[in-house]
């Protein structure tokens, strides 16, 4: 019998082969599954690694695969780490950025959001009066001429000039506020409250006769776009005072720090301009609830402001 000795070189060689096979097709597959990544997908773009990261904590799969069909920007990360960015109006704010490179991502976000960069003439939409107390009505949003509220009522003589009216379901929060500041000393009436549809469209028509529609649109609401139609907006002032500087007022300031916890909001505040459009108006409230008034007054933001994120964007 004849016995072969091993082939020691021949195994080798063959072990050698079949490690480099086994690699190859290792790095092959490794590879191919690498190619199906976000990692890879978005630094082939032109993303770093860092970037990647904070994209795929920040957004869902199904946003990253809309960011993979768009060219490269620079300004993406910045922009989705902004508190109330909002995926569906990328676009929006990468072209509105690129028209106002000088403005912040808070900025651009802001705008956006509320929609404040559009020509509000151009822009109209109707108001969701489903939203009850949360609804908006600004320059943009607006209530047909038939809008009513069911429950407007009279304001009691006690704590509001005569004649004004309100919506019956705030009227004991406005009152629980008045007699909350009467216990600091300070009395407050109600000044101003619900109006109609006509009696806004006869205000800004006796404004268009006196100083013309472009200045009148700059002061006043057009018909359908006051929040006093909704019974939810109202003045509420110092009784009997004239007041040439809020800022160091007591009353005013006891109401600013006050009002919230009543589902209060200050409706048209000098910061909030640029969005809300109208000139700051120092005593005019508007009822959105105590959760959505806590947080308004926390975040020191506009309730367009609240309204798109919170609201709009939670449908």
């Amino acid at each position: 019998m004849v016995v072969r000795k091993f082939n020691y070189y021949r195994f080798f060689i063959v072990l050698i082969i079949l490690i480099v096979i086994i690699f190859g097709i290792t790095s092959f597959i490794k590879d191919k599954n690498y190619k199906k990544t976000y990692e890879y997908k978005l630094t082939n773009i032109g993303y770093s690694i860092e970037d990647v990261n904070k994209i795929e904590k920040e957004l869902s799969s199904n946003q990253i695969d809309k960011i993979l069909t768009m060219k490269y920007y620079d300004n993406l990360v910045d922009l989705i780490s902004e508190k109330y960015f909002i995926f569906d109006y990328l676009e929006e704010y990468i072209n509105y950025k690129n028209e106002n490179k000088k403005k912040s991502n808070a900025e651009i976000v802001k705008m956006v959001n509320t929609k404040s960069y559009l020509d509000w003439f151009d822009n109209q939409y109707e108001t969701d009066i489903t939203k009850n107390e949360l609804m908006l009505v600004n320059r943009y949003y607006g209530l047909s001429e038939d809008y009513e509220p069911d429950d407007i009522v009279d304001v009691p003589t006690q704590y509001a000039y005569s004649g004004k009216k309100i919506s019956k379901s705030i009227l004991d929060k406005i009152i629980s506020l008045i007699n909350a500041g009467k216990q600091e000393g300070f009395t407050f009436v109600v000044s101003d409250g619900y109006r109609s549809y006509k009696e806004q469209e006869n205000i800004y028509n006796n404004y268009v006769d006196s100083y013309g529609m472009s200045q009148t649109d700059e002061i006043v609401a057009r018909p359908g776009h006051s929040e006093y139609q909704t019974g939810l907006s109202f003045d509420l002032k110092p009784y009997n005072q004239v007041i040439e500087d809020v800022s160091t007022n007591s009353e005013y300031l006891w109401l600013k720090d006050n009002a919230y916890k009543y589902g209060f909001i200050f409706r048209f505040e000098k910061e909030h301009e640029s969005v809300t459009q109208f000139p700051s108006s120092s005593w005019r409230l508007r009822y959105v609830g105590d959760s959505a008034a806590s947080l308004i007054y926390s975040e020191k933001i506009s309730f367009e402001e609240y309204y798109a994120f919170f609201v709009e964007n939670n449908n």
